[in-house]
């Protein structure tokens, strides 16, 4: 008796395409394809099933004696009573039996090496299969690889298992063969008479030249060859062997496992086409960032030259005035009035300082006009452009897939929500750019600029003061004293006007490269914002780029080994014509 009977090569064929079919389920759970991979688990559940072996009779036909003899060893009660009251299932296992599943099906477990790979399914009598079972038995014939209907040598005509074979035969179509037990108990007449009669029987039920096993289970107990029960083993060998069913089975199952790859493959092609879309996308963005900051670059520099020309014009404007209050009279008169009025403010350090209060004003309100109807160029400017890439990027959502998209699609759908979520957010009422307000658009104050200005002025003031010896107490030295401060000033006139054109030209310096720096650094601010938040679908470009990589060439490996694998021999003749002498 050979170790197993199944085909060794078989065996090893089914791990194989097992373990290829679990790959394929990985990959498919990787990829978010649920549904495919429910359909790549029934494909594994399918391939990963003993060879299912379903015996079928009425009682006392000898099925149970028939399925000891097949494995060599008494597994099933067999009696005169009809005890086979419930489904019993026998397979590989380390116990010699296991507790009822519950009232109508038993599993017993068998350490035998003939097991391998293979399960027996004995069921009751088919009359109470009939009337009660029917629904138990239809869990096992429809994955049934083989179903042998048992009948007696002495007589083959019972109704009630050709009503089932009628019920089979149309329903579940399986494979089938016939047994005539009990052959020792029957005359050769009895047999040749049975036989023809199975035959014709066969035929009328829709299945010509049927397959009868003639057995006699005592008789093989000692010698299978003679009790007939080596046939059926060889029968059961040779569909698992090359060019048998259990080959087709594989076969089948391996194009299953294609025809998922195939519609991966699909998916995966589509993904990547997805992906050169939204990486040429990204490209588009960049560029248009790029684009707008030099736009935002040449709204600044229209700010700049704006402020730079209003500086320059109040400059000439407040050195103009200060030249005509410098001339000799002017100095004079002032003098003495502030000599006789003995106030301070209405000397020449007053008016000069007036000078410098009206040019400081008209600076400050100029600017902050100027900054301000800037700022809103700016940020329409940026905004503009921004808008026309975040409609871009909802085109691009709406034209993926929907609710039932794979995983990858799902997670880029996501990414490209939050993307247009954190612009939005950058550019709604009181968000960071929408807050833009002309000071902190240009950054200047025109204060700051004016340092250099009042410092001339500060000067002027001292000189005046130093120059004017006015002593309260004495008239003429007093009034003496006041002559000097103006024609102290008057002379020195050329001096002052020089260095006050100096401190202009330096404060209108400081003011454009404060303007230069603080618009340059609030511009960089906006767009390094703004780059942050288009960060995400930057990175899920590139995680999706590796990942297509990834589960593209795990597909392409396992296509190779799905088309490598080989269910038949190349010369299949030759292990049927071995495993049949093996028998």
């Amino acid at each position: 008796m050979t170790a197993t009977l199944l085909e060794s090569r078989f065996l090893a064929r089914r791990s194989e395409l097992a373990g290829l079919l679990g790959r394929l389920g990985e990959l498919l759970a990787r990829c978010g394809r649920a549904d495919l991979e429910a359909t790549a688990r029934e494909l594994l559940a399918h391939v990963s099933e003993p060879f299912l072996f379903v015996v079928v009779g009425e009682v006392k036909t000898g099925k149970s004696s028939l399925i000891n003899a097949l494995l060599g060893a008494p597994v099933t009660d067999v009696a005169p009573d009809p005890c086979t009251d419930r489904i019993h299932i026998i397979s590989r296992g380390e116990a010699a039996g296991a507790p009822p599943e519950g009232p109508l099906v038993r599993h017993v477990a068998l350490d035998n090496p003939l097991l391998d790979g293979l399960a027996i399914v004995d069921t009751p009598g088919v009359d109470s299969i009939i009337d009660r079972h029917q629904e138990i038995t239809e869990e096992f014939i429809p994955r049934a690889d083989l179903v042998l209907f048992v009948f007696s040598a002495l007589n083959p005509y019972s109704r009630s298992a050709w009503d089932f074979f009628d019920l089979m035969a149309t329903t579940w179509r399986r494979n089938v063969a016939f047994a005539l037990t009990q052959a020792d108990l029957a005359s050769p007449e009895q047999i040749e008479v049975n036989t023809r009669r199975l035959r014709e029987l066969a035929g009328a039920h829709g299945l010509a030249d049927p397959l009868v096993f003639l057995i006699s289970s005592t008789t093989s107990l000692g010698d299978p060859e003679a009790g007939g029960i080596a046939a059926l083993r060889g029968h059961i060998r040779r569909m698992t062997a090359s060019g048998g069913h259990f080959a087709a089975k594989l076969e089948a199952t391996r194009r299953s496992a294609r025809r998922l790859l195939d519609d991966l493959g699909q998916s995966l092609d589509t993904l990547a086409r997805e992906h050169e879309a939204d990486t040429a996308e990204a490209g588009r963005i960049r560029k248009r960032l790029d684009a707008a900051r030099l736009a935002a670059g040449r709204e600044a520099e229209v700010l700049r030259t704006r402020v730079e020309a209003a500086y320059a014009r109040l400059a000439g404007e407040f050195e103009q005035a200060f030249a005509g209050e410098l001339r000799f009279g002017g100095m004079i008169g002032r003098a003495l009035t502030g000599l006789w009025r003995r106030k301070q403010e209405a000397g020449p350090a007053a008016r000069l300082r007036e000078l410098g209060e009206v040019f400081s004003r008209d600076l400050e309100r100029e600017v902050e006009g100027i900054a301000r109807q800037g700022a809103v160029h700016l940020f329409e400017s940026v905004s503009n452009s921004v808008r026309m890439i975040l409609d871009e990027l909802r085109q691009r959502r709406s034209a993926g897939p929907g609710p039932d998209a794979d995983a990858l699609t799902a997670q880029r759908d996501r990414v490209l929500a939050e993307v247009a979520e954190r612009v939005e957010a950058l550019l709604a009422s009181g968000g960071p750019m929408a807050g833009i307000d002309p000071k902190s658009v240009s950054g200047l104050d025109p204060k700051a600029a004016l340092g250099g200005a009042m410092v001339v002025l500060g000067a002027i003031f001292a000189l005046a003061v130093k120059s004017a010896v006015i002593d309260v107490t004495g008239g003429v030295i007093a009034a003496g004293g006041a002559l000097l401060a103006g024609s102290a000033l008057f002379w020195q006139r050329p001096r002052v006007l020089a260095a006050l054109r100096r401190q202009l030209a330096a404060g209108g310096e400081r003011l454009r490269l404060e303007i230069d720096e603080r618009l340059s650094a609030r511009v960089d601010r906006i767009f390094r914002e703004l780059e942050e938040r288009f960060e995400p679908f930057f990175a899920d470009i590139e995680a999706r780029r590796a990942s297509l990589a990834d589960l593209s060439a795990r597909r392409a490996a396992l296509e190779a080994a799905l088309t490598a694998f080989q269910p038949e021999d190349a010369d299949p003749d030759a292990h049927v014509d071995a495993a049949a002498a093996a028998s």
